[in-house]
């Protein structure tokens, strides 16, 4: 049971192939995991980089989304994996299990780092 679940969510897998960089990229064409979870968004990452974050400079630096995303524990949670939340892509990072502290697992729950990738390049 996940007491905060309010947005559905759906997992991909990462590519087992990569692009020029050595990066693996989405592969949004098949589900590995469908189901409600929560989707708990903080202020954000921002880079005032000129070039190498995407940004332009301090005056516009790019801004990402940044949130912490609780999944039930039958969902197949790993760093590298992509969620969907509200039409938007996050990737998973410093994946970790939490356990219900009273010991009878009702509230047992995955936790992620979910990064946002609108400002990220095509």
């Amino acid at each position: 049971m996940l007491l905060l679940a309010a947005d559905p969510v759906t997992l991909y897998h990462r590519s087992a192939t990569a692009d020029e960089h050595g990066w693996a990229v989405p592969d949004l064409s098949a589900s590995i995991w469908t189901g409600t979870g929560s989707l708990q968004r903080t202020q954000g990452r921002s880079d005032a980089g000129a070039g190498q974050g995407g940004g332009h400079g301090p005056y516009d630096p790019n801004a990402g989304a940044l949130a912490a995303l609780y999944l039930p524990p039958d969902a197949p949670v790993a760093d590298g994996v992509i969620a969907e939340v509200g039409g938007q892509h996050f990737y998973l990072s410093q994946s970790r299990p939490v356990h219900d502290p009273r010991g009878s697992g009702d509230l047992d729950c995955w936790v992620a780092t979910a990064t946002g990738t609108e400002g990220w390049p095509a």
